[in-house]
C-alpha cells in the first residue's frame, strides 16, 4: 500500500490556489455587502491588485 507521488501531488499542488479562491470568493462576497459606490471603488482597487498580480506573474510558472 504504498502512495502514489504522481496521484497525490496534483492534491498538494492545489491547495494553495484553493486558499486564493476561498480568499477571493470571501473578498467579492464583502465587496457586495458594500454601496453601490463603495462596491464600484472597491471593484476597481481588486481589479488592479490582480492585474498587477497576473503581469508580474513569472510566464513560465503558467506552464
Amino acid at each position: 500500500m504504498d502512495a502514489d507521488p504522481e496521484h497525490d501531488a496534483p492534491e498538494a499542488s492545489a491547495a494553495p490556489h484553493a486558499d486564493d479562491a476561498t480568499r477571493l470568493a470571501e473578498r467579492l462576497a464583502a465587496i457586495e455587502e458594500l454601496p453601490l459606490e463603495q462596491r464600484a471603488t472597491a471593484f476597481e482597487q481588486l481589479h488592479g491588485e490582480l492585474r498587477a498580480q497576473l503581469e508580474g506573474a513569472d510566464p513560465e510558472a503558467a506552464d
